[in-house]
């Protein structure tokens, strides 16, 4: 059985300025989730294009772990560095393509199952890894101050393979604060970790309820991928409360499942 679901996330920028366009851009999502079982191999594509009709472009291509603390980082290292790592699984193509202008490529990839997994004496769940695209050329050159700026961009694909029956995890908010965000609105700050063995990705649904148990506001923040006893930070922006103490229910809301929790909120200026 195999099944593949693809969703976008992060870009990550080695540097950056105003007025960057990538060259190249990976057209079918920055998240891929299969589904497969022990001894079967699974194959994937990431389709590129080189979006410079005079230029060609240069790619390079290699395997990253990726780990989410709960202080609220996102970590890329060398394959091997957690148990559920993809590195010793996945193979791929290429780790070097020259794009000619507007051409596109495909960097396929084969994930190959082993018959006999054992981790910490569990055979099923989540593993992953993140296959990495550089662009070698800068994209950008600008001159600012008498100093010259290149721009180069990499992208880090996030793939992972799901084994077995999936069981639905268990999930916890690790840490739950009022705080100003960087433009000084007020927002509930929520660190999330996933106690399970599979992937989950909530949505994180906020209600608050006057003195009256009136419901006066219903928010909500978008999904995010939490991997196995990993952690990701949530920001539910709390805009247009009147200032005061508030009863509120906490849910995330994983496919399914449902998690809660009752807190006090109090807005202030």
């Amino acid at each position: 059985m195999k099944k593949i679901i693809y969703t976008f996330a992060l870009l990550l920028l080695v540097f950056s300025t105003s007025s960057i366009h990538a060259n190249v851009i990976i057209l079918n999502g920055l998240t891929h989730v299969h589904n497969g079982e022990k001894g079967k191999q699974i194959k994937g594509e990431i389709i590129l294009q080189n979006l410079n009709k005079v230029n060609a472009q240069r790619v390079t291509v290699y395997l990253q772990d990726v780990l989410q603390s709960c202080d609220g980082k996102t970590e890329y290292s060398k394959t091997g560095s957690h148990l559920r790592s993809l590195g010793n699984w996945i193979t791929f193509n290429t780790s070097e393509k020259l794009l000619n202008p507007n051409e596109k490529f495909v960097i396929t990839y084969f994930i190959n199952i082993p018959n006999e997994i054992n981790v910490e004496n569990i055979d099923y769940g989540s593993f992953w890894s993140a296959l990495m695209v550089d662009v070698d050329k800068p994209i950008n050159e600008d001159n600012q101050y008498g100093v010259q700026i290149n721009s180069k961009i990499r992208y880090g694909v996030q793939i992972i393979a799901n084994v077995g029956d999936r069981v639905n995890p268990e999930i916890q908010f690790e840490n739950i604060e009022i705080a100003k965000n960087s433009t000084g609105k007020q927002v509930l700050n929520v660190i999330v970790r996933n106690n399970g063995l599979y992937l989950v990705q909530p949505t994180l649904i906020l209600e608050l309820f006057d003195k009256n148990g009136e419901s006066i506001k219903k928010v909500e923040a978008l999904f995010k991928k939490v991997y196995p006893m990993n952690c990701k930070g949530f920001e539910i922006e709390l805009l247009d409360v009147p200032i005061g103490g508030y009863d509120a229910v906490l849910v995330a809301d994983y496919g399914g499942d449902i998690f809660g929790t009752n807190i006090t909120i109090s807005i202030s200026k």
